[in-house]
């Protein structure tokens, strides 16, 4: 399965990357070596040295530069050879490709296509509440076993909540109420509201330490894809009657889930998430509960989403039954399958 190449993904938390030390990650079947440089900008080269083929990531930094473990090359941050020890001259193809990276909505960012294409205004402001002042954001990463666009599928329909994670978000209002699914060339969106009903476990706890109300609410899920991987969801509950479906959401607990998905190959995938709300924001304490309670749903998701990987292992050919509930599943697949295609068909590449 191919990736979308020219687009802009998500290789790591900012602390995952430090001036002293080298991180190896994988992005769309390319290895990459990260570090931060002196003036705290993010290097990425392929982890690979053009000489004999050792892992960069094996090496070490020195005065902002990286030594190669086996024959001692050193390569700068724009991937070009400064030193071949026991020879003066440096040839111009003693290289090693350079990626663009950036930091970036609480972030890093790495581009693997065409790095004349990696402008810095494609990264989708729809992570910004990762990183906004108006939100309080904290979450972590999770390494799934299976194709990428599992963890889109699961994402986009929001049904499976009442039966995969029936003890914290699912109930039945998930599963008796509707969705609405929007598709344009860029974006799908899929909504689906729940007036007037008893909130799942998850929502009822946050509404009751938000304001101590325990009644009947309405509950939104507003699920938003832009291609090729990012899915942010959001969701919350407010009390029955304060105006939630018109729009006032300020008596209940909005939030918003973000999932910034990293193809690492084809059957394996990285996802960032970050659970980000917009009261009670200086509470500590709330913050760790709510990063507590999605991780231990991820992991929910985690496990459903690796048992469909080995399942379709056993015949990769079969292809699944789509329902209704899949229209937004169905759309996102066919917008990334067109930008895949796209990227072939300017490249020359087979279909």
């Amino acid at each position: 399965m191919p990736f979308v190449m020219n687009a802009w993904y998500v290789a790591a938390w900012p602390h995952e990357i430090v001036a002293d030390k080298l991180l190896a990650r994988t992005v769309c079947n390319e290895a990459l070596v990260l570090w931060r440089t002196a003036n705290d900008s993010i290097a990425a080269l392929e982890d690979r040295c053009c000489h004999r083929h050792m892992p960069l990531a094996a090496g070490a930094l020195e005065a902002g530069t990286l030594r190669c473990p086996y024959h001692g090359l050193r390569f700068a941050a724009d991937g070009s050879c400064v030193e071949i020890p026991g020879q003066q001259r440096i040839p111009a193809n003693v290289r090693v490709r350079q990626y663009p990276a950036l930091q970036r909505h609480g972030w890093v960012w790495v581009w693997p296509g065409d790095a004349a294409r990696a402008d810095p205004a494609l990264i989708p402001d729809i992570q910004a509440r990762n990183d906004h002042p108006d939100w309080t954001a904290a979450g972590g990463t999770v390494y799934m076993k299976g194709n990428y666009l599992l963890v889109h599928d699961n994402l986009l329909d929001l049904t499976h909540e009442t039966y995969v994670h029936a003890s914290s978000l699912g109930n039945h209002a998930v599963v008796d109420n509707p969705i609405e699914t929007e598709v344009d060339d860029e974006r799908v969106t899929v909504t689906r509201w729940m007036l007037n009903h008893e909130p799942a476990p998850f929502w009822k706890a946050a509404l009751q330490h938000a304001n101590g109300y325990a009644g009947a609410c309405d509950r939104w899920q507003i699920i938003n894809f832009v291609p090729p991987t990012n899915l942010v969801l959001d969701v919350g509950v407010a009390p029955t009657g304060t105006g939630a479906p018109q729009g006032d959401r300020s008596k209940g607990v909005p939030s918003c889930n973000l999932n910034a998905i990293t193809p690492e190959t084809e059957t394996t995938t990285f996802v960032f998430w970050a659970f980000a709300r917009s009261f009670q924001r200086d509470d500590a304490q709330l913050t760790r509960t709510f990063v507590q309670r999605a991780s231990a749903i991820l992991e929910e998701d985690r496990q459903a989403i690796e048992a469909v990987q080995c399942v379709m292992d056993r015949d990769p050919a079969r292809k699944p039954v789509n329902l209704r509930i899949d229209a937004g599943v169905v759309a996102a697949r066919r917008i990334v399958e067109r930008l895949i295609a796209e990227e072939r068909t300017a490249t020359g590449a087979a279909p």
